[in-house]
């Protein structure tokens, strides 16, 4: 599935390396690469390749993702690889079982040349104290927050990522299903067994916290993430699992600087490459210039559960469900739409309730097609 793999440093990945250019990178010919990545000890470590292209008239650097292949590699001769069956933009590198005392660097093999990054001890995580989910009785909203602490190595700065799981119906549990050879609704012996999912979703990029300014490392309360009280992640049961990393001073001024440029705050004013450090070089020839930075942690987590207290039920949909007419049943059928139930609907002209199997989109029954899974995690209670 594209959407897989579980970032927990997503925001170097999401972003690219396309600061407002210098004069004297505006001068150079060509495309530049740039690689960005974060390993992270006990965790998913991800690479994200790309190329920009030196500034046009309108002040705007173009960027383009760039294939190549992309493996960690330890002080003690362990390698770990991708789980991409070939070269690609964007590779995850599973290092669930790598030694935390170890020295790690990343290597890429882009267009016959090989990059790598400086050695890099993993930093300590941050300690998280807890994880609560409750309801803000003011706004209505199912709030998650953590309470942190910078823990050992703390630097000031902390990226914070989570996964989501939950457990979910569609629409409609169906009863009904469409005979190809006799061109019949028919009532099924089972209901369509596509009616209870799990749904699985990594956070939409890192939240940058810097605690620097403060007067202890403890970080309150912090809002990690809200939905409404009729989501469906609350329908029967949720889990989310919150991630914490130790950031260099470094490589937090690199993605809060991605952050304004990607959500349209950055300027000419803003960093560009030539001014902010990089620490990977080309091996193959040392006279390239590589952009993008990369980083090495240890990863602290925290899973906690809620069932459906806060949920309330929204009022399903009918807009658009049909009656379609039996000589269509096996067009209709063909363009994706399926029997939902038998139901007495106000579909008439004058609004009057019509009975009988209404039709509707493949969506309203399964839960799969929109994106959830009939697997069980391993972690569910």
């Amino acid at each position: 599935m594209k959407k897989a793999f579980i970032y927990i440093f997503l925001a170097i990945i999401l972003g690219s390396c396309i600061y407002p250019y210098d004069q004297q990178i505006q001068e150079s010919p060509g495309d530049f690469l740039v690689l960005e990545g974060a390993i992270i000890v006990g965790g998913n470590s991800t690479v994200r390749i790309s190329k920009v292209a030196p500034l046009s008239f309108d002040l705007s650097p173009h960027e383009r993702m760039q294939n190549g292949t992309a493996w960690i590699e330890d002080d003690q001769g362990g390698v770990y690889e991708s789980s991409a069956s070939g070269p690609a933009s964007v590779l995850e590198i599973p290092m669930q079982n790598a030694s935390p005392d170890r020295k790690y660097r990343m290597v890429a093999k882009v267009e016959g040349r090989v990059y790598s990054s400086d050695w890099m001890d993993a930093l300590e995580p941050p300690v998280i104290d807890e994880v609560s989910i409750a309801l803000d009785t003011i706004t209505q909203k199912v709030e998650v927050r953590a309470t942190l602490r910078g823990g050992d190595n703390s630097t000031g700065y902390v990226g914070i990522s989570f996964d989501e799981t939950w457990e979910f119906h569609s629409d409609f549990m169906c009863w009904y299903d469409y005979n190809r050879r006799t061109g019949m609704v028919e009532k099924r012996a089972t209901a369509y067994p596509n009616y209870w999912c799990w749904m699985n979703k990594p956070s939409d990029g890192t939240m940058l916290v810097d605690f620097t300014q403060m007067t202890s490392d403890l970080i309150q309360s912090y809002l990690v993430k809200s939905f409404g009280r009729s989501d469906n992640r609350i329908q029967k049961r949720y889990s989310i699992n919150v991630k914490a990393v130790t950031l260099p001073k470094m490589t937090y001024r690199y993605l809060k600087n991605l952050q304004y440029i990607t959500h349209g705050g950055g300027s000419l004013f803003s960093p560009n490459p030539g001014e902010m450090a990089s620490n990977v070089r080309c091996e193959t020839d040392p006279s390239i210039r590589v952009f993008g930075y990369v980083t090495a942690s240890k990863v602290a987590s925290r899973r906690v559960f809620i069932n459906d207290d806060y949920y309330i039920r929204p009022e399903t949909s009918i807009a658009s469900l049909f009656l379609p007419d039996v000589s269509n049943y096996r067009d209709v059928y063909d363009m994706g739409s399926r029997p939902i139930d038998y139901m007495s609907l106000p579909k008439g002209p004058l609004g009057q309730d019509i009975s009988g199997v209404y039709w509707g989109p493949l969506r309203c029954i399964d839960c799969v097609s929109v994106g959830g899974t009939k697997e069980k995690p391993d972690f569910w209670e």
